[in-house]
């Protein structure tokens, strides 16, 4: 396992954000580096569900995402409150429900740029449109088996710079919310969400739903 060097890293992210014209905060310790990760198979599970759910944002009928799901052996991998949005019909489902699963697409994002399908993941930049050719196609029904068996993940190093950089960013663009100020072209709804991933491959105690991203 490479070493981690924490205080290189931070000055590292740190000059990157300055150097985009964000904010910084000195004392903003860095991510744990000691908390056991998860495997890329678990990425790859949560990654398939990311998707599966994110299609019904996209107006797909919930039963048919439920099917998916289930016959993918993927149950045991959803969240409470993906769980709870299953169980609904598609006419009971709120806007801001699907706005929340909109939003899985930047998740999903990060994730496949921590199984290397995807090169950068730069934290100015949008989805890239290649993300769904990445992914089983589920309107023809396509199962899991090929993600599965292709499932691999960046070294460690490379997982906690982009989550401390993420982490930074963050706080950076959540302040700058808070008093009223511009962060450019980096939106905090866009760095948390794909923040969110990054710290849930990083510590593998907890759901999707408590995924700590306090700043």
């Amino acid at each position: 396992m490479q070493e981690i060097d924490c205080v290189l890293i931070k000055r590292d992210n740190e000059a990157l954000i300055r150097a985009h014209g964000g904010e910084i905060c000195d004392w903003l310790p860095s991510p744990d580096q000691d908390t056991p990760a998860r495997d890329a198979q678990a990425a790859a599970r949560r990654a398939l569900v990311l998707n599966a759910m994110l299609q019904i944002a996209f107006k797909a009928p919930i039963s048919v995402i439920r099917q998916w799901i289930a016959s993918n052996g993927l149950e045991g991998e959803l969240s409470s409150s993906e769980r709870a949005i299953l169980d609904k019909d598609d006419g009971d489902l709120t806007e801001q429900e699907r706005t929340n699963l909109y939003w899985y697409i930047e998740a999903l994002w990060a994730l496949a740029w921590a199984a290397g399908k995807v090169e950068d993941l730069d934290f100015n930049k949008p989805v890239g449109r290649e993300l769904a050719s990445l992914m089983p196609n589920l309107r023809e029904n396509e199962s899991s088996e090929a993600f599965m068996s292709r499932a691999k993940l960046r070294p460690r190093l490379e997982l906690f710079r982009m989550t401390d950089l993420y982490y930074r960013l963050h706080w950076w663009t959540r302040t700058a919310q808070l008093h009223g100020e511009p962060s450019g072209d980096v939106s905090l709804d866009i760095v948390m969400e794909r923040r969110k991933a990054l710290e849930w491959l990083l510590n593998d105690d907890g759901s999707w739903d408590d995924v700590e991203l306090s700043t």
